[in-house]
């Protein structure tokens, strides 16, 4: 009966050890906030953090490629899409457990005083997961 136990545990340990641990992408804390520039313009600063994408190891370093764009909705209902779009890559001595993403960009005096949305589409270039996050800001009179 102890080698049964044994050997149960055994296989339970290999096939537990097995598995490669999945992880979902996520974005979290998105803050956003406009400045005016005179003019009727103004300035978008924005950021977001993003966890649980993937990082392939190669030659001692740890290496992540996040695609992203930012679309954004004004006071109307209507969507600019693709308003903002970078890309970040890593490749750092140790695994990272999040990432922050940086997003600026300039409205011109076209854009009206009002309350926006950015929607800042994510995509984990490494293994093809991807996830939205959304979050409100006042442009213009305060």
């Amino acid at each position: 009966m102890k080698y049964l136990s044994i050997v149960i545990f055994s296989f339970l340990f290999i096939i537990g050890c097995g598995k490669k641990e999945e992880t979902k992408l996520q974005a979290i804390n998105p803050e956003v906030a406009a400045f005016d520039m005179g003019d009727g313009a103004s300035e978008v600063n924005a950021s977001v953090i993003v966890k649980g994408f993937q990082q392939n190891e190669a030659d001692g370093f740890f290496n992540s490629e996040l695609s992203y764009s930012v679309d954004l909705q004004k006071p109307d209902g209507s969507l600019v899409r693709n308003k903002f779009s970078d890309v970040m890559t890593n490749k750092e001595k140790e695994k990272l457990t999040d990432q922050q993403l940086n997003i600026q960009f300039e409205l011109d005096s076209t854009f009206t005083a009002g309350k926006y949305k950015l929607v800042v589409n994510i995509k984990d270039n490494k293994s093809a997961q991807t996830v939205t996050v959304e979050k409100e800001f006042e442009v213009g009179e305060e």
